[in-house]
This record gives structure tokens, C-alpha cells and sequence, in this order.
């Protein structure tokens, strides 16, 4: 796993990565650590939505690193997303929520 460069809030959210459930760990201004039943190869390009009520509020980025899960003990893979790009209405959801 990659150093960390910006500090982090846990934070559970419902996330789509390329139209796949998935569920945020911790979130912060330049990514977030997901948790998602599909591997994902770390240096991939990728896009999604945060589930926010009724929006989907976009983001794209790239996994930073990967953490495979283990199938056995039903444990999810772990994948670090850097943005490239984060939508106005999830950028204000992260900065309120970090906040708190």
C-alpha cells in the first residue's frame, strides 16, 4: 500500500465503480479507500457515483493500490482511488462530512 498523502475521514457510502456496488471506508479531498466484491488492477483508469439520496454525484480517478480479499472468509477487496475528476455536489458532500 501506497503512502497516504491527505488525511482521511471514515466515512461509509453507498458507491457505484464502473455500474458495481461498492461501499467507501474513508474518504478524503484527493480519493477514498473503497471496499467492492470486483478487483479492480491497481493504475486503472475507473468512474462511478456516490449514492446520495436520489443523486449519483460522478467522480473518476485511478486505483492507487489494491488490497485483494479473501473469497473464503467472504471478505471484499480493498482498492485505493486517487480523483481526477470529482463532480460540484460530491466535492460539497465530502467537504460538510469531513467537518463533522
Amino acid at each position: 500500500m501506497s503512502q497516504r498523502v491527505a488525511n482521511r475521514t471514515a466515512l461509509r457510502l453507498p458507491v457505484s465503480i464502473g455500474r458495481r456496488a461498492a461501499l467507501s471506508a474513508d474518504v478524503s479531498d484527493t480519493g477514498l479507500c473503497l471496499e467492492s466484491p470486483t478487483l479492480h488492477a491497481a493504475g486503472a483508469e475507473v468512474s462511478g457515483f456516490v449514492l446520495h439520496g436520489h443523486l449519483e454525484l460522478k467522480w473518476t480517478g485511478r486505483v492507487a493500490w489494491v488490497t485483494p480479499g479473501n473469497p473464503m472468509a467472504s471478505t471484499w477487496h480493498r482498492l485505493g482511488v486517487q480523483f481526477t475528476s470529482v463532480s460540484p455536489g460530491l466535492r460539497a458532500l465530502l467537504s460538510i462530512r469531513q467537518r463533522r
